[in-house]
């Protein structure tokens, strides 16, 4: 039986593997936020037009993982990880040299697709490696790198847009697909060797629909998706809150924005803990208990204060923290019945916390005035899923035989 140091040393190992792969979306996001207002003023469009930057990026980011998953079951990771950090390069090129909101549009949408790849990638990865509570250990530690990025990537985003132009911010993204290649793949490479590869002669969406009919992977899923809404929710508003509305300078945006990262760090630590503890299904209760609160707080100091950068920032660390619980043991959860098809299931799971944050982003674009269209939703995920968990204890229980539970017909 391996010992514990071996193992914890195996899994940082595992962590600075990935870290490029999961490094791309958020980085592709964050770094770009800051310059939202000046590039709505260079192109002359409307903050709502000026939002599908962000929201197609996710939605494209779902639809893409749909694909990228299938794909990688049958040919392995390593190929689609270097096609996907391709194709991110070349989005990140033409959104660079875009004269127009169209073509910016266009960047982004391809950017998007190799990042969304990365990180289905990324995920599907470390399913291959681990499983169970590890499993939701990994996957708390990879969010811990995903939350490097809000961290630092505004600081970096703002100051090259001051001093360099937002073209610049797109050029230095760069570095991320040439990290996959000098990093992921000579210490990880291929995971998923041919004799663990899928052969099967169902479709696509047969097997998807055979998937989602798991109501573990379902509810546990739903879970991810509201953890994950409340970090694109708050991204996608906070430039106009923090530099249009309150009209705060862009240079010191990094470092309201870094409440979201703060919450990301801090919600990633908890949970490595209390999964290990309390088992996944009460931490996802417990992630659904935090957000909530943080939501209370915020309504409530609206309703008192109106709007204030306090408000909008403070009450997102105990928002984000919960956030954080319910993707990282969702997460799991949701894997736990999967080993052969975890692309495809890891695919899915992404794709709909992806689809999800997309399409609530375009409800909000053209409400953006008060820090309700936070706060209402983490109110609205709290009461419902405490409700689905509550009320599905033995649906959603795990145990050493949930990874036998799913079958496919070859």
């Amino acid at each position: 039986m391996l010992n514990e140091s071996y193992i914890e040393r195996r899994m940082f190992v595992t962590f600075f593997a990935l870290f490029p792969l999961m490094l791309a979306l958020p980085f592709g996001m964050d770094i770009f936020v800051p310059a939202v207002p000046h590039i709505t003023s260079e192109f002359q469009t409307t903050d709502a037009i000026m939002q599908s930057t962000l929201n197609l990026f996710m939605i494209t980011t779902g639809v893409m993982q749909l694909w990228i998953g299938p794909y990688s079951d049958r040919a392995g990771r390593l190929t689609p990880s270097l096609l996907c950090a391709l194709c991110f390069a070349i989005g990140c090129v033409i959104c660079a040299l875009s004269t127009s909101i169209s073509i910016l549009i266009t960047g982004r949408i391809i950017q998007a697709i190799g990042a969304g790849g990365l990180l289905m990638l990324g995920n599907a990865i470390a399913r291959d490696l681990y499983a169970g509570e590890k499993l939701a250990k990994v996957y708390s530690g990879l969010n811990g790198v995903v939350a490097f990025s809000p961290l630092f990537a505004p600081f970096i985003g703002a100051y090259l847009d001051v001093y360099y132009g937002w073209q610049s911010t797109f050029w230095s993204l760069l570095l991320i697909p040439i990290m996959v290649v000098l990093i992921y793949c000579p210490i990880l490479g291929e995971t998923l060797g041919p004799k663990k590869r899928l052969h099967t002669d169902s479709s696509i969406i047969e097997i998807y629909r055979g998937i989602l009919s798991n109501q573990k992977f379902f509810y546990y899923t739903l879970s991810g998706c509201f953890g994950m809404s409340y970090f694109f929710i708050f991204c996608t508003m906070s430039p106009i809150i923090i530099i249009k509305l309150l009209h705060l300078p862009e240079l010191v945006y990094g470092f309201y924005f870094a409440f979201m990262g703060t919450s990301f760090m801090i919600g990633s630590i908890l949970c490595a803990l209390v999964v290990g503890r309390a088992g996944i299904y009460k931490t996802c209760l417990i992630g659904f208990i935090i957000s909530g609160i943080g939501g209370v707080w915020a309504l409530i100091w609206h309703l008192i204060y109106g709007l204030s950068i306090n408000n909008f920032v403070f009450p997102m660390l105990l928002m984000g923290i919960g956030g954080v619980f319910n993707m990282g043991a969702g997460g799991a959860g949701a894997m736990t019945p999967f080993g052969q098809i975890s692309g495809y299931a890891s695919a899915l799971s992404q794709s709909m916390r992806f689809l999800y944050a997309g399409f609530l982003g375009i409800l909000i674009a053209n409400h953006i005035h008060s820090v309700l269209p936070l706060a209402l939703p983490a109110i609205i995920h709290c009461l419902l899923g405490m409700m689905i968990f509550v009320y599905h204890p033995k649906t959603l229980e795990i145990n050493k035989n949930t990874t036998k539970e799913f079958r496919i017909d070859h």
